[in-house]
């Protein structure tokens, strides 16, 4: 979790009064709700997953999932929470929180478009637009670091290949030590035919006869 000074990233809840009438899922939310308080995570998500079909229960869980540090699995619910709901205010928390499971994950990117969406939902949050802010600073950090990464490798394969170019290849032979080491070959095996043709006519050859 980052401090407060470099990140809010403290979740949004939704309060149950957010619609007075009372729903089915709002037994489980409470239930939820009770157990969340506790630090009792994973006894929250089962009681919010009973109630995730409502908007409250999906952003619920989602919180209860972020405290896991499933952020993924988290993240999921919050744009599910988004999408069910047509109230600007909970979107904007939705989506804020949406933003945080983002920057857990490095995606900085989609970060900030979360923050940007809450922001047009909630123009006046102080914390999504520092978390905008500091989002977009990472994203910005990011892309310096891939940009002097390429050209960093740029630079490199230039001189990788004139390297390449220099060393000569294994059982490479020059040009004209071929040519010497063909000569010698053909005049080793010149001599040997001529010794084995004179060897051939010392072997046929007919004694002298003299005349007495």
């Amino acid at each position: 979790m980052m401090k407060r000074s470099l990140l809010f990233l403290s979740l949004l809840s939704l309060a149950l009064s957010m619609n007075a009438q009372q729903r089915p899922a709002d037994s489980a939310l409470r239930k939820g709700n009770m157990a969340y308080k506790k630090g009792r995570m994973d006894e929250a998500a089962k009681a919010y997953e009973q109630a995730a079909a409502d908007e409250r229960g999906s952003f619920n869980l989602g919180n209860a999932l972020y405290r896991q540090e499933k952020f993924g699995d988290a993240q999921q619910r919050y744009e599910g929470a988004a999408a069910a709901t047509k109230d600007a205010n909970a979107q904007s928390r939705a989506l804020h929180n949406l933003g945080n499971s983002w920057m857990q994950q490095q995606k900085y990117e989609e970060a900030v478009n979360a923050y940007k969406q809450a922001l047009r939902r909630q123009p006046a949050d102080e914390e999504t637009r520092y978390n905008l802010a500091y989002a977009q600073k990472k994203l910005q950090q990011e892309e310096q670091k891939k940009k002097q990464d390429q050209q960093q490798d740029q630079q490199q394969q230039p001189q990788e290949q004139k390297q390449d170019q220099q060393q000569p290849k294994p059982n490479e032979i020059d040009k004209q030590d071929a040519e010497r080491m063909l000569e010698a070959m053909e005049q080793q095996e010149k001599n040997t035919q001529d010794k084995v043709r004179g060897k051939a006519k010392a072997a046929t050859r007919k004694p002298i006869e003299k005349d007495w």
